[in-house]
């Protein structure tokens, strides 16, 4: 099984995980409105953006 780590939403700092790492990307949905990317290697948010309703 991978490690596993979690990330705060770039829109509200939100704490969202727990996250699994595995190969291939992952992404979040949170609440706020915000998509994001999550860089594997380095266990941090890659890109984000505010979804459009």
């Amino acid at each position: 099984m991978g490690e596993i780590f979690r990330v705060n939403c770039p829109g509200c700092g939100q704490e969202k995980g727990p996250i699994t790492t595995h190969p291939g990307t992952v992404g979040i949905h949170c609440s706020c409105g915000i998509t994001a990317t999550v860089d594997i290697g380095a266990q941090e948010i890659d890109e984000w953006w505010e979804r459009e309703d």
